[in-house]
């Protein structure tokens, strides 16, 4: 991690200190060698995994939020338009599987307030379908977290589409078809422990919705719409 912008090393040595911590004590609590610690809290990032860093984070009782500028603002929109094309191919997913949909739906509720990517009903089950739509991945803990809060307000998001009484809440977490996110699903397996139906069982799950499952995740690959063969072979499971 050469030439990196950021505040790591006096993050890490004034969590250490304030705990009244040694660099050999952060270095067991972490699993890591001493050294890292020192390498760590000096800027000398070069050859420091993330695991590593988040790690050295946990131990501290932080999170670690990884960020990538590029261009100023022209990464955001970047990001904007791979978010915008997932969202897109949700709600096409959906809609073709008979369920009713609803972008970005506003929320405040005794202190909780956001806004839905997408907020979905099945009309034959009275089901609400709750989907929070990640086009990159940041801070996992911090995404489960506010899709919870989304889940547990399910039923004012439902009233806010017109819908009273839903049947059931269901959660849905889509992420961005690419290698990287399926290498951090699975290292971090632990956090995804609610969503039972994964991948193509869950796309099964949204065809003919039944019962209640915990939660469904998916991949949609975030593809320009203008692609002929993404038109052809649509959204990846």
């Amino acid at each position: 991690m050469p030439r990196v912008r950021t505040n790591l090393p006096p993050a890490v040595r004034s969590l250490r200190r304030r705990r009244g911590w040694r660099q050999s004590d952060l270095a067991e609590r972490s699993g890591l060698s001493r050294d890292i610690v020192s390498r760590v809290e000096l800027g000398q990032l070069d050859g420091v995994t993330l695991r590593s860093v988040e790690a050295l984070a946990r131990s501290l009782g932080a999170t670690l939020a990884v960020d990538l500028r590029w261009r100023g603002a022209d990464l955001d929109r970047l990001i904007d338009r791979a978010h915008a094309r997932i969202q897109a191919a949700v709600v096409r997913r959906l809609r073709e599987a008979g369920w009713i949909t609803h972008v970005e739906v506003a929320f405040n509720h005794y202190g909780d307030r956001g806004s839905c990517d997408v907020v979905a009903w099945d009309a034959r089950t009275s089901m609400i379908l709750v989907v929070e739509v990640k086009s990159r991945i940041g801070n996992l803990q911090d995404t489960l977290r506010r899709l919870d809060v989304k889940a547990r307000l399910g039923s004012v998001l439902a009233a806010h589409v017109g819908v009273e009484r839903p049947a059931s809440i269901v959660r849905a977490l889509v992420m961005t078809d690419e290698r990287s996110t399926r290498r951090v699903l699975v290292s971090h397996d632990a956090l995804f422990g609610a969503f039972r139906l994964r991948g193509r069982a869950a796309l099964q799950w949204i065809r003919r919705p039944a019962g209640g499952p915990l939660g469904l995740l998916w991949f949609e690959k975030a593809a320009d719409s203008s692609d002929s063969r993404t038109k052809r072979r649509g959204p990846a499971s």
